[in-house]
């Protein structure tokens, strides 16, 4: 391919793939578009759910719907709280929706008449009117604004559930006004009107159940200012309000209601002051009719000219529902000449609202313009007057007017004996939701100190009401800066109430936050009672305490105490006993034996305890002996039965498989040695001989008896001289070869060392060889002591042991003899063996020689560590080169 025809090859592909990437390029840009636009309606459709758009809904989060209130109760009322804030508020709603059963021209005018209400409302400020906390928005779909938390209206209080929530909330059900609440409502509507008509100057125009809205602490709060007008004449003159006839082209929602608008709208065409007084007697005989009014219209305005004639004259069946001290008042009210009508400051001086529960309301209402003199001594007989009110009024009335108190410290102490009265009197439920909120901003105040006093006291309380999370969150910091304090009785109060939550907090807090501060109580309180108290509290919360958080806190603790007064000694007791009889704790056997007894047992003998307070130590020290006493045995035990199963089966003494190494222990002379011998436990004087030997090869004769006669000095004179005769006729093949004589020795040593043990005559040569071979493997393994044992050789081919006198110096390092001071002999045992096989198949023995030498005593001694036991032989024949074993004894006897 040329050149050329490459170059346009690919200037071809380029535009192709240029063209291509056009098209994909387009074609992604509408996907994006089509994505972007897709998510943008998917978003304001979230919002128009959520959020509708209008500037309220977007501040303030709303909840749920509640109720409804104003004209045609076409305001949707819903619980919420300011995002900002969390502060508690209710929003005022009007969906422009609801609206399109009305006329265009009717939309129109309920969209400015709202409008125009809530505006009102924004500019009036009075406590017994419904205060606003977000002015009015309007949005395309909207009109909203935000007041105060409020229950509902209070048409819905009687029973008109219109454009309320479906189905009605718990709170709505068997729900009936209270007589306490419909005469301090009404009062407070009085109080309301006086404000509107003497400083306001306003007719509000529409007193009726829709314009009321009782708030969420059961509050009569006036709103609906949807018709109202004000004076127009100067201030200094009469007030003179502009007549608005009722329009019957219009929507009945853009009228006042028929049922409470005053006769003279009817009449003579014009309106005061006065004409909202007989609305609001309608109004109060309404509320005590169950919302029914004293005649119905049906917003026919012909029916309205009608019902009001009949005004004139009111039977006493139509006012059987209202109390008896209240109607000749209530017919005043509606009277048709409205000059006869009382005003509203007038009304409420009517002895009807004279009631004690109406004046404490109304004085809880007003008392931040009392000062603290007088607000202590109505709050201190305030509890006598709680007990006479309903639960419901002291929980959505008097808790909160007491919680606006809480900026006055000094106050609350006079206060919370009334929030802890009404907290006795409500369920689990009213109390988390009217009562804990307020007493958690309490448990966070220090200071007065009464506050502390007060609440610890009614702790038990608390505790029943209050949810765990809340009581490890807001009570436990609380007990802790309470066993800080100073104070005594808080310390003691706080101690004797800290076990009856102990069950609900963790290991941990229990660990570092509560025993920490009990610990410094116990030991360095001044006062008798904490410390006592301090060790009670221990002592009952033990069961919720893991076992290793007592051994490690509790136990170091009662260690460290140094007061010894009885109280403290039997707080220390029940602790201990508990400690060591619960299931879930207990004290090993090392820490009673190493730190508790050694405690304990000094205690036993103080002064200060009784019979009885000693009776019960020396009882848990017994208890604690007797378990060490128990674990130490079984321990024992155990191991025991572990080193015999591993034990190996001793080896047979001269030839006999069938016996057993026993020890051997002479009788102590001493109360010591006895002692000592009886547990077991080895002396210089009880010394117990190699396990080679048997212990009953040793200690009996030919005959079975145990040789116990000692020899006397003659018997041994006489033993001697009969060994000089007798010399010549034994063998020199029995002799011991350099056996050389030691020098001489005291007859007090040989009187209690040398016993008179014999050779049997009819001893086989092999048997004496199997006996020098023990002897040998005896003198190599016995211990070098001051007072070394002599062992003899008897008639049974055995040793016995005779213990050499204190009084004798011994040499450790004289060889075989010991303290004999004899030299180790220099040949080995074989040859010693072949010496003597030699001698005796060489020389016959005669019957008496052999009874000679049954008498031969042989006196082994211990080995001599220093230098080896078997030497080189020497060239010497052993017949001829060495002594005999009877020339040596001849010479050590002399």
């Amino acid at each position: 391919m040329s050149q050329k025809e490459f170059k346009a090859t690919a200037q071809d592909y380029l535009q192709k793939a240029g063209n291509v990437s056009k098209e994909y390029l387009n074609l992604f840009k509408s996907k994006l578009a089509t994505t972007v636009v897709d998510t943008v309606y998917m978003a304001e459709g979230i919002t128009k759910n959520v959020i509708p758009g209008n500037p309220v809904t977007r501040d303030y989060e709303v909840t749920k719907h509640i109720g409804s209130a104003g004209p045609g109760l076409l305001w949707k009322l819903y619980a919420g709280f300011k995002k900002s804030t969390k502060q508690e508020a209710t929003v005022f709603v009007l969906h422009k929706k609801s609206l399109e059963i009305f006329s265009k021209k009717d939309r129109d005018l309920i969209v400015e008449v709202f409008k125009k209400g809530a505006t009102q409302l924004a500019r009036i400020k009075h406590p017994r009117i419904l205060s606003l906390q977000h002015q009015l928005e309007e949005s395309k779909d909207s009109l909203a604004f935000a007041t105060e938390p409020c229950f509902s209206s209070l048409a819905n209080a009687l029973g008109n559930h219109e454009n309320m929530p479906s189905p009605l909330p718990d709170d709505f059900k068997d729900f009936k006004l209270l007589e306490v609440e419909i005469k301090y409502g009404l009062l407070q509507l009085a109080e309301a009107l006086s404000f509107l008509h003497k400083d306001a100057k306003i007719l509000h125009r529409n007193i009726c159940p829709e314009s009321i809205v009782i708030n969420s602490n059961g509050a009569w709060k006036l709103a609906g200012f949807e018709f109202f007008v004000t004076n127009n004449n100067d201030p200094n003159d009469a007030l003179k309000f502009p007549f608005k006839e009722w329009d019957g082209s219009l929507a009945p929602v853009l009228n006042p209601v028929l049922e409470y608008l005053a006769p003279e709208y009817g009449l003579s065409s014009k309106c005061d002051c006065s004409s909202d007084m007989f609305s609001f007697g309608m109004l109060f005989y309404s509320v005590y009719n169950n919302g029914k009014t004293l005649y119905s219209c049906s917003n026919n305005y012909s029916a309205f000219v009608r019902n009001v004639e009949e005004l004139k004259s009111i039977t006493n069946s139509q006012m059987s529902s209202i109390p008896s001290d209240i109607r000749e008042y209530l017919k005043m009210l509606m009277h048709l000449n409205s000059e006869l009508r009382p005003d509203a400051g007038q009304v409420t001086k009517i002895p009807f609202f004279d009631d004690v529960a109406v004046k404490t309301l109304e004085y809880l209402d007003s008392s931040f313009q009392v000062d603290n003199l007088q607000k202590s001594m109505f709050f201190k007989s305030l509890p006598q007057i709680i007990d006479k009110l309903p639960q419901r009024v002291c929980l959505q009335r008097i808790i909160p007017c007491l919680e606006q108190e809480f900026i006055n410290p000094d106050m609350i102490p006079f206060i919370l004996p009334s929030i802890f009265l009404i907290a006795e009197q409500s369920s689990n439920e009213e109390y988390v939701k009217y009562i804990l909120p307020r007493l958690k901003i309490i448990f966070k105040l220090q200071k007065p100190i009464q506050i502390l006093l007060i609440v610890l006291k009614n702790m038990s309380l608390i505790l029943s009401k209050t949810p765990p999370t809340d009581i490890k969150e807001h009570i436990l910091p609380l007990v802790c800066r309470s066993l800080e304090t100073d104070t005594v009785e808080i310390q003691e109060l706080c101690l004797g109430t800290l076990p009856s939550f102990a069950h609900l907090l963790d290991t941990s807090s229990i660990k570092h936050q509560i025993i920490p501060r009990i610990r410094k109580l116990c030991l360095e309180s001044s006062t008798l009672s904490v410390r006592v108290n301090s060790l009670i509290c221990i002592g009952k919360i033990l069961e919720h305490l893991e076992k290793w958080v007592v051994l490690d806190d509790i136990l170091p603790i009662l260690e460290k105490i140094n007061i010894r007064d009885s109280a403290v000694l039997m707080a220390m007791l029940g602790i201990y006993k508990i400690v060591l009889s619960h299931p879930k704790l207990g004290i090993t056997k090392d820490l009673l034996a190493t730190r508790v007894l050694p405690y304990l047992i000094p205690i036993c003998i103080d002064n200060n305890l009784n019979m009885k307070q000693f009776n019960a130590y020396m009882s848990l020290v017994k208890e604690m002996l007797s378990q060490v006493e128990s674990e130490q045995k079984k321990k024992l035990e155990q191991i025991e039965a572990l080193e015999r199963e591993k034990s190996i089966i001793p080896y047979s003494i001269a030839g006999n498989s069938s016996s057993k190494p026993k020890e051997v222990i002479k009788t102590p002379d001493t109360m010591m040695d006895q002692l000592m011998a009886g547990y077991g436990v080895a002396t210089a004087q009880n010394t117990v001989p190699p396990p080679s030997f048997s212990t009953q090869s040793l200690n009996t004769n030919n005959s079975g008896i145990m040789p116990k006669k000692e020899l006397t000095l003659n018997e041994k004179q006489e033993l001697a001289a009969k060994l000089e005769r007798d010399e010549p006729k034994i063998s020199s093949s029995m002799s011991l070869n350099n056996l050389k004589p030691a020098n001489k020795m005291s007859e007090s040593l040989m009187d209690k060392n040398l016993k008179d043990l014999s050779i049997s005559s009819t001893q086989k040569a092999s048997q004496m060889n199997s006996n020098l071979d023990l002897l040998t493997q005896s003198m190599s393994s016995t211990n070098l002591m001051n007072n070394n044992p002599i062992r003899q050789f008897n008639s049974n081919n055995s040793f016995t042991t005779s213990q050499i006198p204190p009084n004798i110096q011994s040499n450790q390092n004289l060889g075989f003899f010991g303290n004999l001071a004899l030299p180790a002999p220099n040949y080995n045992v074989s040859q010693i063996n072949s010496s003597m096989n030699n001698g005796f198949n060489a020389h016959p023995i005669s019957t008496s020689m052999k009874n000679s030498m049954n008498n031969i005593p042989l006196i082994p001694g211990p080995p001599r560590f220093a230098s080896p036991v078997i030497s080189k032989p020497n060239n010497q024949t052993v017949n001829n080169g060495h002594k005999s074993a009877l020339d040596d004894l001849a010479d050590i006897f002399g």
